[in-house]
């Protein structure tokens, strides 16, 4: 009997579900779990810079069958799982454990909740695909800000001469973890990005770029992160300054406790 757990992803997709189920991973390492994602990229991701020890590319989540064994444990982050696969899934599983059900979105990995003196002062983090190059168009003839961008994984590689028009410093994905703690006032297009900046104890702002869709939007809400808004970058950034002038006093984010998550995975290993 094996524990899997199960990330959407794609090159058109961000990260956000693959960071929240590499938390979950990391929390249960006494488990040895294994970390399945939507795509090959994103695993080897989560291997090289999420401190996930076990993971590998499936594609979708229906091949999940030829890969497991029945009876063996699943904890899925799949918004795109249809009540019917899911009751497939549970006839198939021991266990199945489904975030916005049993698990909530707001899940931060316990590495963003060690104290760290943010020593950057400004810096931007869209997200990890612009598969549509909406921010590219975004930043297009904007003025240059003295403050770094972090470059998204799946982002095109011709891209980086564009923004380097726009900001002073762009910076490697593989430094994701380091920027977001480091970063003392993060403007940021991805819900999980700003939540993982608020455990750090820094000042997250939020936007959200017209026809860019946005998943668990209320929890921005939720945390009283500010959100920032513009029609180009020039507008966004002067929306940001403004916000940042007087920040609003947002809620603390907590860490999970999976005692009862382990206590139940625990008793199912012991059962079969």
């Amino acid at each position: 009997m094996k524990l899997w757990l199960y990330a959407k992803s794609s090159h058109r997709d961000s990260l956000d579900n693959v960071r929240r189920c590499a938390a979950v991973a990391n929390a249960l390492g006494e488990f040895e779990p294994t970390l399945c994602t939507g795509d090959y990229r994103a695993a080897s991701i989560a291997k090289d810079t999420m401190g996930v020890k076990n993971s590998m590319g499936i594609d979708a989540m229906g091949n999940l069958p030829h890969t497991m064994e029945r009876l063996d444990m699943l904890i899925y982050d799949n918004e795109d799982v249809t009540k019917e696969m899911h009751q497939d899934m549970e006839k198939f599983c021991s266990k199945l454990y489904a975030f916005e059900d049993t698990l909530p979105l707001d899940i931060v990995d316990e590495t963003y909740f060690t104290s760290s003196d943010a020593i950057v002062k400004k810096g931007i983090f869209f997200s990890d695909d612009d598969y549509e190059r909406r921010f590219v168009e975004f930043c297009k003839d904007s003025k240059k800000y003295d403050f770094a961008l972090l470059n998204g994984n799946y982002f095109f590689l011709d891209t980086l001469e564009e923004f380097e028009k726009s900001f002073t410093q762009v910076t490697d994905e593989e430094e994701y973890e380091e920027f977001i703690k480091d970063t003392e006032y993060l403007l940021c297009a991805s819900v999980h990005t700003a939540l993982e900046s608020l455990a750090a104890g820094n000042k997250p702002v939020f936007f959200m770029i017209k026809e860019k869709s946005s998943s668990s939007l209320e929890l921005i809400y939720k945390y009283n992160i500010p959100i920032a808004k513009g029609r180009n970058l020039d507008e966004l950034v002067k929306s940001y300054e403004d916000i940042i002038k007087n920040y609003p006093q947002t809620n603390r984010i907590q860490k999970f406790d999976y005692t009862n998550l382990k206590e139940s995975i625990r008793a199912t290993f012991e059962k079969h």
